[in-house]
């Protein structure tokens, strides 16, 4: 039985002689094998978590070049296309200035990729470091709201929540903290649906600055919900509108949040809304200043 590995067997061990003693040094082996088998089969498990973990990595790392390519290339070819016809009169002169228009948009589509690779490369390199200054996050808050303004008109969304908002001040670094509310801000008003509404609060807690992004739309399904801040992770494609997205808006968007001692959560009840709510201590004393991993 034993050696079908069948270990709830126990050799008798009535008697006090050499066989007794020898069914005991059995019983002992048994256990011993028992342990390492059970111990063999966690490592085998966790080492095949692991290589599927690695797996899928990779296959997000390719997906991600894949789309990092797609994104370099179309406003690139758009650009190039636009202005040599501005250069060889393709393009008249009264149709230009609409045209240097849509250079300009996708000049600065190409930016936010940039930095968005940039900030990528100062994460996983550990130099992701605060510039520790006061500021106002309601005044931040309102001012990024204010450049998506076109978008908010064009898809006739109902902006709430901000109507009597207080200045907050905080210890932190604003340009991450810009960053943080411009990424969660463009979802919301990506994800919203026709007609809908974006409802922001900014409160004071305690110790704590709270500042929650809510949106109407298609909400996250629930069994993507714990992988959404996750490198490289894009929601399901048959649904997602954010078709050429590179899945590492919201990773960035925890990473700023907890370098500077906070976090952030998400709540979202599919085809009715999705809430993200990140909350950052006011006070600058426990803030990491030496980069993080």
């Amino acid at each position: 039985q034993m050696s079908h590995l069948d270990f709830d067997v126990k050799v008798p061990t009535g008697s006090d002689d050499e066989l007794g003693r020898l069914g005991a040094s059995i019983n002992e082996l048994s256990s011993k094998l028992e342990f390492t088998i059970s111990e063999l089969k966690t490592a085998n498990n966790e080492l095949q978590k692991d290589i599927e973990q690695k797996v899928q990595i990779d296959e997000m790392r390719k997906e991600f070049l894949s789309n990092v390519s797609h994104e370099l290339k179309t406003p690139m070819t758009t650009i190039a296309g636009f202005i040599d016809g501005i250069l060889d009169g393709t393009i008249p002169p009264d149709k230009q200035n609409y045209y240097l228009k849509i250079v300009s948009d996708e000049v600065k589509r190409l930016s936010r990729l940039v930095k968005t690779m940039l900030d990528l490369s100062r994460i996983d390199n550990g130099e992701l470091h605060l510039n520790k200054q006061r500021f106002d996050l309601t005044s931040t808050v309102l001012s990024v709201l204010i450049t998506f303004e076109k978008n908010i008109e064009k898809k006739n969304i109902q902006v709430t929540g901000l109507e009597d908002a207080q200045s907050l001040f905080i210890d932190g670094d604003p340009d991450m903290i810009h960053q943080v509310v411009y990424n969660l801000i463009e979802n919301a008003v990506k994800f919203v649906n026709e007609g809908g509404y974006i409802e922001l609060h900014v409160k004071d807690v305690n110790h704590r600055a709270e500042v929650s992004i809510k949106n109407s739309g298609q909400g996250i399904p629930a069994d993507e919900i714990g992988m959404i801040f996750d490198k490289f992770y894009k929601t399901d494609k048959s649904r997602s509108q954010d078709k050429n997205g590179m899945g590492l808006g919201l990773y960035i968007v925890r990473t700023m949040i907890q370098q500077h001692g906070g976090d952030i959560t998400v709540k979202s009840t599919e085809g009715e809304f999705c809430e993200f709510i990140f909350w950052l201590p006011k006070s600058g004393d426990g803030l990491t200043t030496r980069g993080t991993k």
